[in-house]
């Protein structure tokens, strides 16, 4: 049996350490790091011109903490006590070994994946044996559906379960700590794909375009709603957005433009901004569209788009009123297959594209680390790789 209590001073103690102080000072303040999921995302407090390293920031899937600390996967979704007492234990663990810049706060995201939004319109969520939570099978809308304009959140299924797991994490964590109830920061593409049906989406775009907008409709209205409804159940005031959006590069630049971005902006318009606008999906033909959304903060460039620099080359020149740029560096192929030559010289090509293009802020960070060497070793290997990236930021001569 765990010993939370002893867990959470542990923890407290490193929050209120001078290498925590550290860390936090790199990073802007205002909107927490720690969001719709449990990893950290922040903007810089500083900019390029100003002569210093931009950060540096190291994850892992949960897959390697079932490795490496012998985390049930399935267990940390559905038990309060499980989640909390394995966040503490990750995250501790992680600050430890990894000399980086992502920092520890007191907030504390309950997060149940990428269901999170389908589940609360009714979508079947599973939880297996070793898997984030998923999907049912079964779309649970079609072109007959009648989509309400308003929705009744009190007798929710799914948020009756969320409510009570937030509610025991609090009451374990205690005053010390904000427990973040979880957040809607899946896109309107994304909830529509999820509730509708990839493939029955994706044609409804070109066959049905009719419902294709009206389902696009009733999703951003159900986050209006929800985002409110939130509100109104933690007390927590209603804070910029994220928009998690991996599936993205499913549809053209145009497609996109003419789809989704006009609710994204809604969203952004609602939440006063949106703190990272993200996708697992290589946008590099969707930069200069996804930059039409005003109010983006952080965006990323993520796993798959391999040449970063021909995303840069999408970025508008917008001088200092444009997002910061998370740049996530594929671990399999870049860290844990890659020779330390070739991952110092990936992370130059991230630089010299900063440097030519005129990037201010930006974050440099690994992403999707998963289980390929055994677990400490891949540990390992991430560790070193942030020591390269700090080698070359030290670098004088990098073109």
């Amino acid at each position: 049996m765990s010993d939370i209590d002893g867990l959470l001073r542990e923890y407290e103690g490193l929050c209120d350490g001078a290498e925590n102080a550290r860390r936090l000072a790199l990073w802007q303040t205002g909107d927490c790091g720690l969001r719709g999921e449990t990893q950290w995302h922040g903007v810089p407090r500083f900019t390029a011109e100003q002569g210093r390293p931009m950060p540096v920031t190291a994850e892992c899937l949960e897959k390697m903490w079932e490795k490496v600390l012998g985390m049930d996967i399935r267990r940390f979704y559905t038990d309060p006590d499980y989640f909390l007492e394995f966040f503490l234990k990750y995250k501790m663990l992680k600050f430890r070994r990894f000399h980086d810049d992502t920092p520890l706060t007191r907030e504390i995201p309950v997060c149940f994946g990428v269901t999170h939004e389908a589940g609360i319109l009714g979508q079947k969520v599973l939880f297996m044996p070793g898997e984030e939570p998923q999907f049912g099978k079964d779309p649970i809308v079609d072109e007959d559906s009648i989509l309400p304009k308003t929705i009744d959140f009190s007798g929710n299924e799914y948020l009756a379960m969320a409510k009570r797991y937030h509610e025991r994490v609090k009451e374990l964590a205690g005053k010390a700590f904000h427990v973040i109830f979880p957040q809607w920061y899946r896109g309107p593409q994304g909830v529509a794909l999820y509730i509708r049906g990839f493939q029955n989406f994706s044609i409804d775009m070109y066959v049905n375009e009719g419902f294709a907008r009206r389902l696009l409709r009733y999703v951003t209205d159900a986050e209006r709603q929800f985002a409110a409804w939130r509100q109104d159940y933690t007390g927590d005031p209603i804070a910029r957005a994220d928009l998690f959006n991996d599936d993205i590069p499913l549809m053209s630049p145009e497609s996109y433009e003419s789809f989704f971005l006009p609710y994204e902006q809604e969203v952004s318009d609602l939440h006063g901004g949106v703190w990272y606008w993200h996708s697992c999906g290589d946008i590099t033909k969707h930069v200069p569209q996804v930059s039409r959304l005003t109010g983006i903060a952080l965006l990323d460039f993520g796993v798959t788009m391999e040449d970063k620099e021909a995303g840069v080359r999408g970025l508008p020149a917008s001088g200092g009123k444009a997002p910061a740029i998370e740049f996530r560096v594929m671990a399999k192929p870049h860290i844990q297959e890659a020779a330390e030559a070739e991952q110092k010289e990936y992370v130059r090509g991230i630089i010299r594209a900063c440097r030519a293009h005129g990037v201010a802020r930006y974050v440099i960070r690994s992403s999707g680390m998963s289980i390929l060497l055994g677990g400490e070793p891949d540990l390992q290997k991430l560790a070193r790789w942030v020591d390269l990236v700090r080698e070359v930021q030290a670098e004088k001569d990098i073109a």
